[in-house]
């Protein structure tokens, strides 16, 4: 399907049941999704309102929470409004996120938020969307990403013996400390001992509902985001990092059954105060993604 099959004047339904709003975002532990609402204000924007109760988690700012609510809005507005096929299989080819300085959302307590999601003119075969995430009418997110995707055949040609048959049954390596990652809990950690210096071992640990919905075939997209996450906090410890900007390139498919190596360089950064930290993943020899990561000395 290419996008000038899409709708000339895409728009939302008016409601849909709970099965629905799971299949549009690709989550099937209905805890986890955090569309409430939402509407057309234009052609190619929209507008939705997401909420998260309070009571869910302990401890401080959750980092995934911004990236599951572009990642939710996305989904929603391109199978809802442009009528992707939820049956096809979505390819993330980039994300960027610009984060507020000082933002707080606590793990334990309500969040709730207003997003307007814009699509701009892209190729017959992607989506190319822009985010703009508002709290009490203040901006405290700006975020855009590129994805494609593929049918079920087409997929099947791609992957071929790759199935998620043997979920889980992987070997899971040692967490490193939380506080080395900037998490709290070890169950949060992705990253194990890579054997010195700024370079881990990615771990895949499926018990963690909000990383890994359901089985699939390779590491989802936002996992690899949060490991790069994890590297820039671990790459500059003791001293701390409070990221603010993170931009992520996709390259190929990572792979469950094969060790994924999560390697960290801290740049120069102008102006003083702030860190860059350079990201990337490597599995069998080849760079799997690519990011860079900006923030303030905490």
């Amino acid at each position: 399907m290419s996008i000038d099959a899409l709708p000339v004047s895409p728009g939302l339904p008016e409601l849909c049941s709970p099965a629905e709003l799971g299949e549009y975002t690709h989550l099937r532990h209905s805890a986890t999704i955090l569309i409430k609402d939402w509407r057309a204000a234009g052609r190619d924007t929209f507008v939705l309102g997401v909420r998260r109760p309070a009571g869910r988690g302990t401890g401080g700012y959750d980092p995934r929470l911004l990236a599951q609510v572009i990642r939710q809005c996305g989904l929603f507005v391109a199978h809802a409004a442009y009528g992707v096929p939820t049956g096809h299989h979505t390819l993330l080819h980039t994300l960027n996120i610009t984060m507020e300085s000082g933002l707080r959302a606590d793990e334990g307590g309500e969040f709730e938020a207003v997003v307007t999601v814009t699509r701009a003119p892209g190729s017959a075969t992607r989506l190319t969307m822009a985010f703009r995430v508002r709290r009490d009418g203040a901006d405290i997110c700006l975020a855009d990403t590129e994805f494609g995707w593929i049918s079920p055949a087409a997929y099947r040609r791609v992957r071929g013996q790759h199935t998620p048959a043997d979920w889980g049954r992987w070997h899971l390596p040692v967490p490193v400390a939380p506080r080395l990652v900037g998490r709290v809990s070890p169950d949060d950690v992705l990253l194990a001992d890579g054997g010195g210096g700024c370079r881990w071992r990615l771990r895949n640990d499926v018990s963690n509902p909000l990383l890994f919905d359901h089985p699939v075939d390779h590491v989802p997209g936002l996992v690899l985001l949060e490991a790069a996450q994890q590297a820039a906090h671990a790459a500059v410890h003791p001293e701390s990092v409070e990221l603010t900007d993170v931009a992520i390139r996709y390259t190929r498919y990572v792979e469950f059954g094969e060790p994924c190596w999560i390697e960290a360089e801290v740049r120069p950064a102008v102006p003083a105060g702030r860190f860059t930290i350079g990201v990337t993943g490597h599995q069998g020899g080849r760079a799997v993604f690519r990011a860079r990561l900006t923030g303030l000395r905490a």
